[in-house]
């Protein structure tokens, strides 16, 4: 425990939200950023058409496998259909999980239907060379092109914004329940998605211009924005409850939090990439090392998030009650 924090009542740490969740989180915040971010980038500045494919591809990938692991966790798998039924929001309008497996879909359909001219010119052309019908559907995706890029791009943020909304819906755990927490998870995101992109920029692409100058750029001020939130949410909101302090010092606690997140996921990438926006290096391979971290700390975030989430129990007979005591905030996070 962290000095100078005093800690009153019964408190628990969450237990149901482990590793399947905590990738979703971050694969579904990552591949959801790297829809928006390339199709915007697409649409508007024109990269490479092979740095689009990537981004998008990816995105799909990671956003539809994080998914599963989301509704393996969540749901009996043999009605897990129910959650992806497109009227199920109607059904169930305050659930997030109805309203955010709709905007996981539909932005993973309209990014395909996007960049499938791009696909038909590739593997798919060769492969349906002789089909009219996938020429004309292929011509009828240009056509419609920029609806369809908005439509992927719209349901995409909405996908980065939910992954926060749906920890924040825990009124009983503080480091949950508060506004700040949508707002980290999608600054996070699209940082991650910037890191990946820059990535494949680099060490697949190898692609040297324009883009990734700016991709360095808009990242530097995401992690800059990131380490405002994370300072605002230690040190103004989580001090003001008694859940929020046992999170506190369960996170200020952890070398994992203070030193694998904080400094290596977000203040060491922040000065190599500030170096290398403003003056530039000799070889790429410092803006791969901040890429890489900004993916670990991506993870690490949401991994000491569900972690560090704190019940508090005001009651006296809590222990009673099966209920784990105060001393568990002295345990290391995994």
């Amino acid at each position: 425990m962290s000095a100078g924090v005093h800690l009153v009542g019964t408190f628990a740490t969450q237990e149901r939200w482990l590793t399947l969740v905590i990738a979703y989180l971050f694969l579904g915040g990552l591949g959801a950023s790297l829809i928006a971010i390339s199709t915007f980038t697409d649409r508007y500045f024109r990269p490479s058409a092979a740095l689009t494919r990537w981004g998008i591809y990816s995105g799909v990938v990671f956003l539809g496998g994080g998914s599963l692991l989301l509704l393996f966790h969540l749901l009996h798998p043999i009605r897990a259909w129910e959650v992806l039924l497109p009227w199920n929001p109607l059904l169930h309008p305050t659930s997030w999980i109805a309203w955010g497996t709709q905007f996981i879909i539909w932005s993973m359909i309209f990014a395909m239907l996007y960049v499938w001219p791009r696909v038909h010119e590739g593997w798919a052309g060769r492969l349906f060379a002789k089909g009219g019908a996938m020429r004309w559907f292929a011509r009828w995706c240009g056509r419609l092109a920029t609806p369809f890029a908005w439509l992927a791009i719209l349901n995409a943020l909405a996908t980065v914004v939910y992954t926060g909304l749906l920890l924040r819906s825990f009124p009983a755990v503080a480091l949950w329940h508060n506004p700040l927490v949508p707002a980290l998870f999608s600054v996070s995101a699209l940082s991650t998605g910037l890191a990946y992109l820059l990535l494949v920029q680099y060490a697949v692409l190898r692609e040297h211009g324009p883009i990734a100058r700016g991709y360095e750029r808009l990242d530097v001020l995401l992690i800059a924005v990131e380490i405002v939130l994370v300072g605002i949410l230690l040190f103004a909101v989580l001090p003001a409850s008694a859940s929020g302090r046992a999170s506190y010092a369960l996170l200020m606690g952890s070398w994992g939090w203070v030193l694998g997140f904080m400094v290596l996921g977000l203040l060491v990438p922040l000065l190599l990439e500030i170096k290398g926006s403003m003056k530039g290096w000799d070889s790429p391979v410092p803006v791969m090392a901040a890429a890489v971290l900004v993916l670990v700390g991506g993870y690490l975030l949401r991994h000491y998030f569900l972690g560090a989430g704190v019940y508090y129990f005001p009651w006296a007979n809590a222990h009673q009650l099966g209920v784990l005591g105060s001393d568990v905030v002295s345990n290391v996070l995994r």
